[in-house]
């Protein structure tokens, strides 16, 4: 396993899993590629493919200096992946920066869209104060 990735707790974690939802979390390139490869032997294995379509990458790192290298495209093996500058997953914006400033404006701008669309059932006088 690549020793890469984030810290949770006294754990370091590179591989973010839920159903097909998969995250690969590594610093640069070469990290990306090296998990990529030990998840692609795995699903192998069970006879499933990696929708390449579907499958996108960014590098996240606090102080980000690929900026200036941006490579638009990740070959490995068979597969091309186009690099992204941010991603949901799970619901929580990742971007490349770490910065979750994004992420929380979104979650503002829902709960704000939630709470004008049930204004009208807040004010309804014909509505008892139990059920609301």
């Amino acid at each position: 396993m690549v020793s890469s990735g984030i810290k949770i707790g006294k754990e370091q974690v590179n591989i973010l899993a839920y159903a097909d939802d998969i995250a690969l979390i590594g610093k640069n390139e070469i990290e990306i590629i090296k998990l990529f490869v030990e998840i692609e032997n795995i699903v192998r294995k069970f006879g499933l493919q990696i929708n390449q379509e579907k499958t996108k990458y960014v590098i996240v790192e606090r102080k980000n200096n690929l900026k200036k290298n941006k490579i638009g495209h990740l070959k490995i093996k068979n597969y091309k992946f186009e690099r992204v500058e941010n991603f949901k997953y799970l619901g929580v914006i990742l971007n490349e920066d770490n910065y979750n400033q994004i992420d929380l404006q979104d979650r503002i701008k829902n709960a704000n869209k939630t709470y004008f669309m049930l204004q009208n059932f807040f004010k309804n006088k014909n509505i008892s104060k139990e059920l609301k």
